[in-house]
């Protein structure tokens, strides 16, 4: 469709640039024989970027509530690193208000938990890896949604609506608006001459040959930022499929204790970096798409996979279930009353084990579900047709309306 890539080019063409005081910055601190006052000169001379500086710092997303009074000492509590990645952040966010477009707040609810889980897996994956460098890349890895939808508004939410329905998000952006929110971003990134890595970040997000390799590492943490994302609430985008999430967590030897501990910071750091966004003046912007209330008091999870067990377990508790012992449930011993939900793995049992076992799970109150992974199986499949459905990948949400499927009945 040439009509429609013409527009996105011409909208790639009118971009507007970072501004001049984040332009500055960046350029003083390519320069290797830039000093602190150096850097100190170029904030102090633009009273907006030096005032968004001093907020962030003093704010309870670096806990210095009040302590910070000068840009020097700002600097000194950042470093280098720390200033180019807020003025980065600021800068970016300024310059995408002026694109326009259809309303993203789902974008905002979306990057900023992508930012926050993206940071938190950085954390989680060692010294080598800047947390402040990831949130900044999880925050704008789909900044070529914004371009897009801007451009051709129709053609982008319909590429967005297949995509939800199954669709490889990325080819339905090339045929149907010429090219993709990946390549935008990165021509984005260059056209703003930022760090090459956060252009590749961007560039090779959903590239599952590169994120389950080495080479490119900020882009596997924005992915598995990605998938806490959407284990935290909203649905923006689909998620990683099965197969893939484990490679990278196999390849990146990340434990699920790791996952469990990067899911609960992440938490913690979506309400801090509310405050970022907030101090971008771009605050307003953000709903609350994380879903309220009480997840199942108790689960059990019936399944033979020790990797898949632990995965749902994770998930579960952390949205606070208990995970009751299976063999304790069949055994109908003291507190199964408790159990709200049963977690059904087709994947890991034979037809003719849960035909032995679904009249049992029927006779008692729980609800049960079916796991199913994005690419889906017959045994799956059919079971859907009966059950309620937990993608592999599910948030509070996604509990919330499979234990309440029952009341709907």
């Amino acid at each position: 469709m040439p009509d429609i890539k013409d527009k996105v080019l011409q909208a790639m063409h009118e971009l507007p640039p970072l501004p001049m005081a984040v332009q500055k910055l960046l350029a003083v601190m390519r320069d290797e024989n830039s000093s602190a006052v150096d850097v100190n000169q170029v904030i102090s001379s633009d009273q907006a970027l030096a005032g968004k500086i001093l907020k962030l710092v003093n704010s309870s997303y670096y806990g210095m509530s009040g302590e910070i009074s000068t840009v020097t000492r700002a600097v000194v509590v950042l470093g280098f690193s720390g200033v180019r990645n807020v003025a980065m952040g600021f800068g970016m966010i300024s310059a995408m208000k002026k694109l326009g477009g259809t309303s993203m707040a789902a974008f905002w609810d979306h990057a900023l938990a992508a930012g926050a889980g993206a940071q938190a897996v950085a954390e989680q994956m060692g010294p080598q890896h800047d947390p402040d460098e990831a949130f900044i890349a999880g925050l704008m890895h789909d900044i070529g949604h914004v371009v897009l939808a801007g451009a051709a508004p129709d053609e982008w939410r319909t590429a967005q609506d297949a995509a939800a329905a199954g669709g490889d998000i990325i080819a339905l952006e090339k045929d149907g608006l010429g090219m993709s929110h990946a390549s935008v971003g990165e021509r984005l990134m260059a056209f703003w001459q930022l760090p090459e890595n956060l252009q590749a970040s961007v560039r090779w997000h959903h590239n599952v040959k590169t994120i389950c390799g080495r080479e490119q590492p900020l882009a596997t943490i924005v992915a598995l930022g990605d998938v806490l994302a959407c284990i935290h609430g909203g649905k923006f985008e689909r998620p990683l499929e099965e197969e893939h999430l484990a490679r990278m967590l196999r390849l990146h030897c990340l434990e699920m204790s790791q996952i469990r501990a990067a899911l609960g910071h992440m938490d913690e750091k979506v309400e801090e970096m509310r405050v970022f966004l907030k101090i971008s003046d771009e605050g307003d912007a953000v709903g609350t798409s994380t879903a309220q209330g009480d997840a199942a008091t108790a689960a059990v999870v019936l399944s033979t996979d020790e990797n898949r067990v632990a995965w749902v377990s994770a998930l579960l508790e952390h949205f606070g279930c208990r995970i009751y012992p299976l063999k304790s449930y069949f055994n109908r011993e003291p507190g199964h009353e408790a159990v709200e939900l049963v977690v059904l793995d087709p994947n890991s049992l034979t037809q003719q084990q849960l035909q032995k076992m679904l009249p049992f799970l029927d006779s008692l109150s729980a609800v049960s579900c079916v796991l199913r992974d994005s690419a889906g199986s017959p045994l799956a499949d059919k079971l859907a047709e009966t059950y309620p459905v937990l993608p592999y990948v599910f948030s509070r949400a996604d509990v919330l309306a499979v234990v309440n499927s029952s009341a709907a009945v």
